[in-house]
């Protein structure tokens, strides 16, 4: 996409620049003031428990650990298949960190009793409530948002969010090479 730099004579603003619109270019300005306080504040997310802090500081874990156990705690119990492939991270990078997670006693692994060639990885008993106490706080800002909204305005709102989430995957042509490597 080429940014243009000029227009009359003046200095463009690369918001103006990139929208190319005024209407958009309004918009985007808008979104952006609010895109950075709402990923600040999710990050902090409040305290991190005690025991959860405890045995990432032990286990030497880092925020990459975040995620699998976020996603495992939403869901209950995955395979790693469906882990990797949630997190859209490889099933190597997954293995290893499901692997680390477990060997800190977060998550333990068992035999599906539909498939014994499946294994499902779920949360140790004793980090649960704590894990679902602290997820469910960091999820009520989104549900408050979408019970504040109508159901139009609700649609609306995820179809925004879903072509984001579309448009941010394809940055710089990331593949889950590129995203792995963050990992």
């Amino acid at each position: 996409m080429a940014v243009k730099t000029e227009a009359k004579g003046s200095r463009v603003g690369l918001v103006d620049a990139i929208a190319g619109q005024e209407p958009i270019s309004d918009d985007l300005r808008e979104l952006l003031g609010m895109v950075r306080p709402v990923f600040m504040g999710m990050k902090r997310g409040g305290p991190v428990p005690a025991p959860l802090e405890n045995a990432f500081e032990e286990a030497g874990l880092g925020p990459r650990h975040v995620a699998p156990l976020m996603a495992v705690t939403l869901e209950g119990s995955l395979s790693v298949s469906e882990l990797a492939a949630q997190l859209g991270l490889s099933l190597s990078t997954t293995s290893l960190m499901v692997g680390e997670l477990s060997r800190a006693g977060l998550l333990e692994r068992k035999e599906c009793e539909d498939d014994r060639r499946r294994t499902l990885v779920h949360v140790n008993e004793k980090y649960e409530e704590s894990l679902r106490n602290w997820l469910a706080e960091r999820m009520e800002p989104f549900r408050r948002t979408l019970e504040r909204l109508s159901p139009r305005a609700r649609a609306g709102f995820l179809e925004g969010w879903r072509v984001l989430a579309e448009e941010t995957a394809r940055i710089g042509g990331e593949s889950e090479a590129g995203a792995d490597a963050k990992a």
